[in-house]
């Protein structure tokens, strides 16, 4: 018997598991810089700094294909991790040694293509080696994962850029746990490999106007709300409500609820599946109402909060979609996909900020109504209507 065959009958380990959530663990280490923008704004006066963020994404989407076409086929899942995490953790931490606003770009464009080869592997995995309640219970831990990395990951920006504007992308170091931990994935043998081994089934097809649905759903959300996430330090500058360091605990605020928000994603899921979106982007357009509003720190930080909540529970609800409207060999490039379309939504953001002239009040309103717009229209459309094969029905 095969390793896949071994792997696929008894499951993997805990320690493997581990593995795989280690790799969700970064899912929000593009975000690391976050709170130190308002600082490199300083530092760089005459450029629009957001774009050493944006350009990260856009990269992220490239290397989210490519892992999605790849993964398990040409390149052992195993062997991507390792070979992702390494150039993350080098290419994350580089700019600390760098002056040129234009290298800094550069060096981020990479950082960017490597996150997109991990992105979509921990739930990818997860999708692939667990099924029913398990699998959606794994996701939910997956983005209580990916929180405590994003507090882990914008403390340390935070505060290190209080201290030096160039400091801030030391907090990449984090990414030395995924390094490790990859190690320990499951040692899959390629898909061609595999094939050798029993006859050829026909090959399953990807559910592509399902997928892309998904990912434009994504997109446009990432588009709008990453704008907000951004003006974080912005916001508390104007409103003189704190500094970098402030504005990291606000968006700390974002992964501290979203954290538990993963945790109850499974419970959830499996009682009110038709009310997950209505929830999730509820709450977002709640949270980006109450900073809109808010004046003081403790408020905007509940509104952050809020928009955690929303934001997780939206992205495990859109991944679970996926997974039970696509055939499960089709779920690594499915999944891969819809990441690189929230990727390029997180590109977009910079122009539709350009677009809105930087204006707080038309980027906090526009998050506003587009969620509310998203809550009642997943809501009513239901995609988790009568399971996996009525799903396939509806959005095909």
């Amino acid at each position: 018997m095969s390793s896949y065959q071994q792997t696929k009958t008894s499951g993997p380990g805990m320690l493997a598991t581990m593995a795989m959530l280690s790799l969700t663990l970064m899912g929000l280490g593009s975000n690391a810089i976050t709170p130190a923008l308002a600082t490199l704004a300083a530092q760089f006066p005459n450029q629009d700094v957001s774009f050493i963020q944006t350009v990260a994404t856009l990269s992220m989407m490239a290397g989210s294909l490519i892992a999605g076409a790849v993964m398990g086929k040409k390149i052992k899942t195993k062997t991507l991790a390792i070979l992702g995490s390494i150039l993350c953790l080098i290419f994350g931490i580089l700019p600390v040694f760098m002056n040129s606003y234009a290298l800094i770009l550069v060096v981020r464009l990479v950082f960017g293509f490597a996150m997109g080869l991990i992105a979509p592997l921990g739930n990818a995995l997860i999708m692939i080696h667990f099924q029913g309640n398990k699998r959606a219970t794994l996701i939910g831990v997956g983005t209580f994962a990916m929180n405590i990395g994003g507090i882990a990951f914008q403390m340390l920006a935070g505060v290190l850029a209080d201290i030096s504007w160039n400091l801030a992308f030391l907090g990449h170091i984090f990414f030395a746990i995924a390094v490790i931990m990859s190690l320990f994935l499951p040692d899959e043998e390629l898909e061609v490999v595999r094939n050798t081994d029993k006859k050829i089934q026909p090959k399953e097809k990807l559910n592509v106007r399902t997928v892309l649905l998904i990912g434009i759903l994504m997109m446009v959300f990432q588009a709008c709300n990453l704008s907000v996430m951004m003006n974080a330090s912005t916001l508390y500058e104007v409103r003189n409500a704190g500094g970098a360091t402030v504005a990291a605990i606000a968006l700390t605020a974002f992964s501290v609820t979203g954290m538990f928000a993963g945790l109850l994603f499974g419970v959830l899921f499996k009682h009110i599946k038709r009310a997950m979106f209505l929830m999730a982007f509820g709450c977002v357009a709640f949270g980006a109402g109450i900073i809109f509003m808010g004046q003081t720190a403790v408020i905007m930080g509940i509104g952050y909060g809020l928009i955690g909540i929303g934001f997780n529970w939206q992205f495990a609800a859109f991944t679970e979609w996926v997974g039970i409207a696509t055939p499960p060999s089709t779920i690594g490039i499915g999944t891969s996909i819809i990441l690189a379309f929230m990727n390029l939504g997180g590109f977009v953001s910079s122009f539709w900020m350009i677009l809105l002239g930087y204006n707080l009040t038309k980027i906090l309103l526009s998050d506003v109504i587009l969620c509310s717009v998203f809550a009642i229209g997943l809501f009513i459309a239901n995609p988790f209507k009568g399971g996996a094969q009525q799903s396939k029905m509806n959005c095909t």
